[in-house]
């Protein structure tokens, strides 16, 4: 009798361990900053990727007919190109540090398949 509790209690240990596990490595999301994504550039190439800058002023070009945004984000002193498809984000400006997702093509052109904006400086404490 013992034993088979011994035997049960293992696998269960097992199983919530490798719940934890799976659940744990989903929802840790790493990214590249724009410099270290230029420096390995062609290694991405068609591989879903995130990368972090802040969004060139005079780079945005946003046409509403076709929902299509494209603008760079630059960081370290590197730029990248970025083409989303889809609504402009409200909080989308000049300058907003941002978090693009989505796949690195031959042309040298990240297709952003999502966009997240970083919070804005206004909530962090003065100096």
């Amino acid at each position: 009798m013992k034993k088979r509790f011994l035997i049960g209690g293992g696998i269960l240990v097992l199983v919530v361990g490798y719940l934890l596990f799976l659940s744990l490595g989903s929802s840790v999301s790493y990214y590249l900053t724009v410099s270290e994504f230029v420096d390995k550039g062609d290694q991405f190439y068609d591989t879903h990727v995130r990368v972090a800058g802040k969004v060139v002023g005079d780079s945005i070009d946003w046409s509403a007919e076709d929902l299509e945004l494209r603008f760079a984000i630059t960081e370290g002193g590197k730029t990248l190109s970025v083409i989303y498809n889809g609504a402009k984000p409200s909080g989308f400006k000049a300058g907003s540090d941002i978090l693009v997702d989505g796949k690195y093509d031959s042309g040298k052109i990240f297709r952003a398949s999502q966009l997240i904006l970083k919070c804005p400086s206004k909530y962090e404490p003065e100096d």
